[in-house]
């Protein structure tokens, strides 16, 4: 369970059937999008700690500055900062 800043809250789970080992999260990328740069920057910086950036953080046509990466445990984020088609 994360508490996220607005009262937010992101809750998931695995439960692998009949004991198979967890082998990560496929097909499936999750998205954190940010009123302010300040708060992107912040989230980004703090899940990057043991992970994969795969694109660090930088301006892009729909947002102000976004980033992706693969935590240390294998899932992969996305994080948007002051989306401009909002």
């Amino acid at each position: 369970r994360v508490v996220l800043p607005g009262g937010g809250v992101l809750m998931a789970g695995d439960a692998a059937c009949g004991g198979a080992p967890y082998v990560g999260i496929k097909g499936v990328t999750l998205t954190l999008n940010y009123d302010t740069v300040a708060e992107a920057e912040r989230a980004f910086h703090a899940l990057a700690a043991g992970a994969e950036v795969v694109m660090p953080l930088q301006p892009t046509f729909w947002a102000k500055i976004w980033g992706m990466l693969t935590d240390r445990y294998g899932t992969p984020w996305i994080v948007n900062g002051e989306l401009l088609n909002d």
